[in-house]
């Protein structure tokens, strides 16, 4: 048996970085990914990082991969901003001073990071379990009753994280039968961008709404085992209404009315 739940996850501060970024800043993802949403619920389960042996490849070469990721990889999740500016969060440059000396080859053995971090981030997380596996229906427990064996952070391990609002939904398959529909999560964008203007072809404003915004970001999905680097997709959030044949994959209406994409 299946149960849809959602949790809201917050945080001080977070830092979600960037692989691509290096000297002179790190950057962070803004909206949180479901490769470090499947890392909170490792912590949450007790489940390990970085222990399980896969052999991948005509080679067999063995890939190294978080527990956490084996187990939880196929979960359907959704992602849905919370107290955001647009789907934007504030975000601050953090400098780190680490001085030991045997730190780094830096001159003086002096060593500074700046790193751009995400300020007071929140975030709704939507999880589709299977109550008869006994991982899943232990992480269903757990965030129920507000337990982790782990302490969960928000990409390192100084910006803990807690979670409230524990919810539970009925929930259906979603097939658009009007003329548009809103989605409350991020979603996968399966359009391209039309004639270099930053409006999706699916999009319809309505004129007398001033307020209405659109966010895109390109967002780890998963992991490519063969390179063992992020499997990157773009995705995109909004509040206006998509067109009935505006294409969006494994949508749940739930109990509450809310349209939802779990990916």
């Amino acid at each position: 048996m299946k149960k849809l739940i959602s949790f809201d996850l917050k945080a001080d501060f977070g830092f979600l970085k960037k692989p691509d970024t290096n000297e002179p800043i790190y950057i962070t993802y803004n909206m949180l990914h479901k490769p470090a949403l499947l890392g909170i619920m490792g912590a949450i389960t007790g489940l390990k990082g970085f222990k399980v042996v896969l052999e991948t490849g005509r080679k067999k070469k063995r890939t190294y991969i978080p527990e956490y990721y084996d187990v939880f990889n196929k979960v359907k999740v959704g992602i849905q901003p919370l107290n955001s500016e647009n789907g934007n969060y504030m975000k601050t440059v953090i400098r780190y001073n680490n001085s030991v000396g045997y730190a780094s080859r830096e001159q003086g053995g002096n060593l500074l990071i700046d790193e751009q971090t995400l300020i007071k981030p929140s975030y709704r997380c939507f999880l589709l379990l299977e109550m008869e596996n006994p991982i899943e229906a232990k992480l269903y427990h757990n965030i129920e009753n507000n337990e982790a064996e782990y302490l969960p952070y928000l990409g390192k391990n100084d910006f803990s994280i807690w979670w409230d609002n524990f919810q539970k939904y009925d929930y259906e398959h979603f097939n658009p039968n009007c003329k548009s529909f809103k989605l409350a999560s991020l979603f996968l964008k399966e359009e391209t961008l039309k004639d270099g203007v930053k409006y999706l072809r699916g999009f319809k404003p309505k004129p007398s709404v001033t307020s209405k915004f659109m966010y895109f970001e390109n967002l780890p999905i998963g992991y490519n085992l063969d390179l063992m680097q992020y499997d990157i997709k773009p995705f995109a959030f909004t509040d206006w209404d998509l067109e009935q044949d505006y294409q969006v994959n494994d949508t749940y209406k739930l109990s509450n009315e809310k349209i939802i994409q779990l990916f």
